[in-house]
């Protein structure tokens, strides 16, 4: 489970992030990747040289660095989203193609361009490898939404039948299925509107909408994959004109505080409850990562300007899980 967002602000400034939805913590922490930071390709065993600054939340894993959500210096994101049994990657490295671990696509992504566009172009020379990075962790099985600061988007599968790069034109991102069956699902959603319906006669019967967001009678409720993506597809439809990175920030976690998982909402097929372990935003424009985490709702933020972007060690910032108050008396 997870949910993608990407925002445009009044004053033309794009904002990234998602909802990141597990049962479990994987040990996560905002890092920064610098440039020159080297490590190894699980695949061939050679060495990579990272190519510019990123940073976002992750985890280390045998000194190899695996990305959830993270934005480079030009302001390119790119977030990992679930896709359990849909994803599929190659059991070896295809000839002639660059071949790399999923766990690795967004360091790919963001170590070597800076536009959408750069991206779509050379991503038909990649190929994913179902390799692990060690023996107790297995791959996850993922898809991919990524933007940049003019505001584009595209979503990135691979699937048993095809390796798709499609156009985002509505700006988010879910689960299961596939992107384009997502597109297609709006249409059955084009009577949703914020406006009030307006009275109407049946018969001798004057009707008369029952309450304040008669308009959105029939949208979905529910925390599946299909449901969020119909609820925050709508609300980023309708969002009202944001003035100010402040403002922007604040609507940004409001929205997806709309497909939150909450505790008890939904139980896994292990027992555990899944729930929204954190949310993201980031400032394409500042090279700031905004975050919340369940247990403390206050907006944390880490700015890779201020800090040393060359080097070869990886900087990580402590995980504020501990909810604190600010008290006015």
């Amino acid at each position: 489970m997870c949910t993608a967002l990407s925002i445009q602000s009044k004053e033309g400034k794009c904002f990234f992030g998602r909802n990141m939805d597990l049962a479990y913590n994987f040990n996560q922490s905002v890092m920064i990747i610098p440039r020159n930071y080297k490590y190894e390709d699980k695949v061939t065993g050679n060495m990579v040289t990272n190519k510019r600054a990123i940073i976002g939340m992750g985890t280390v894993i045998d000194n190899h660095p695996a990305m959830a959500d993270a934005m480079n210096e030009n302001g390119l994101a790119c977030a990992g989203l679930n896709f359990d049994g849909y994803a599929y990657f190659e059991e070896e490295p295809i000839l002639g193609k660059l071949n790399i671990a999923p766990y690795d696509f967004i360091q790919w992504v963001l170590s070597n361009h800076e536009t959408v566009e750069e991206v779509k172009k050379e991503i038909k020379n990649l190929e994913l490898v179902n390799i692990p990075i060690n023996k107790n962790t297995p791959v996850s099985k993922l898809h991919w939404m990524i933007s940049d600061k003019s505001g584009k988007s595209i979503v990135v599968e691979k699937t048993k039948n095809n390796f798709s790069v499609y156009d985002n034109p509505v700006g988010v991102m879910a689960n299961n299925p596939t992107f384009d069956w997502h597109l297609t699902n709006l249409n059955e959603y084009m009577n949703i509107t914020p406006t009030q319906p307006r009275e109407t006669k049946w018969s001798e019967k004057n009707l008369k909408a029952l309450g304040v967001g008669a308009g959105t009678l029939g949208i979905p409720g529910d925390f599946a994959s299909v449901s969020r993506f119909i609820r925050i597809a709508y609300i980023r439809a309708n969002m009202p004109s944001v003035e100010g990175d402040k403002k922007s920030i604040s609507q940004f976690f409001n929205m997806l505080d709309y497909v939150k998982m909450v505790r008890g909402g939904v139980i896994t097929e292990e027992g555990i409850e899944d729930s929204t372990i954190y949310s993201s935003c980031m400032d394409q424009e500042k090279g700031i990562y905004y975050y919340r985490t369940y247990d403390n709702n206050r907006i944390n933020a880490v700015d890779m300007t201020k800090e040393e972007l060359e080097g070869e060690e990886i900087k990580t910032f402590s995980y504020l899980s501990e909810q604190d108050v600010n008290y006015q008396n």
